[in-house]
């Protein structure tokens, strides 16, 4: 008997009759129009597969053209409740930003005290590299003026050392010709004295032989002189004795 009943409600027209055993619906005339309309485009035969396809298409844009009007009236009784939850998700989203900002606020401070620490950072590190560079500026200078004031020094020393050689050198020369006259005055001054030694050898030998051969004379006139007296005394002594 359901078959019957089925077999009677089927659609008479067999395009009705296929949307119908495929959807379980009948097809109003735009439906039906729109079907014709595609296999006429589409050039279907009686036959053709996409026959199929075609009324499952229509289906489901039946279902999109009735689903506006489904959703307004599913929305007409759960409109308090779509508006609670709207209220609720916009606190939530409201409560969310709020949380967001104050993140946001805190990174914001965060990037602050981390961009003025990495600025005392740099400066810092600026400042010792200025003050290395100036070290090392004032030692390179340093040594350049040590370097310059050590061949000026050298320099100097040099010439003074040149004088002072050629000094030495003078006064060396000096003194070498100074005992060389030394000494020839002292050879002239030893020949005289060897002169004079001579001389007054030869005086004191001369007044030697003189002194002996007045005494030589003395004593021979003290001997005659002697004998002369002793002759003379005799007669004088024989008288007194007798």
């Amino acid at each position: 008997m359901p078959e019957r009943r089925a077999r009677r409600g089927r659609p008479v027209d067999p395009l009705a009759r296929l949307f119908y055993d495929v959807t379980g619906e009948k097809p109003d005339d735009a439906s039906l129009l729109r079907m014709r309309r595609v296999s006429v485009a589409l050039n279907l035969r009686d036959n053709d597969a996409l026959w199929s396809v075609l009324a499952v298409l229509e289906y489901y844009a039946r279902l999109y053209e009735a689903m506006p009007e489904r959703i307004r009236q599913a929305g007409k009784g759960n409109l308090d409740a779509v508006r609670d939850e709207a209220r609720e998700a916009t606190d939530a989203l409201m409560a969310r930003h709020r949380d967001a900002l104050a993140r946001c606020k805190a990174t914001i401070e965060l990037a602050e005290r981390m961009t003025v620490e990495h600025e005392a950072r740099y400066r810092a590190t600026l400042a010792a590299l200025n003050e290395q560079a100036l070290v090392a500026q004032a030692g390179r200078a340093a040594d350049r003026i040590a370097r310059i004031a050590g061949n000026r020094v050298v320099g100097a020393v040099a010439v003074a050392a040149r004088e002072h050689r050629q000094q030495l050198d003078a006064a060396v020369a000096l003194f070498e010709r100074e005992m060389s006259a030394a000494a020839a005055r002292a050879a002239k001054v030893e020949q005289i004295a060897a002169r004079r030694m001579t001389k007054a050898f030869r005086a004191l030998v001369v007044g030697a032989l003189i002194v002996i051969l007045l005494a030589a004379t003395a004593g021979a006139v003290a001997g005659r002189y002697s004998g002369s007296h002793t002759s003379l005394m005799s007669p004088f002594m024989n008288a007194s004795a007798s």
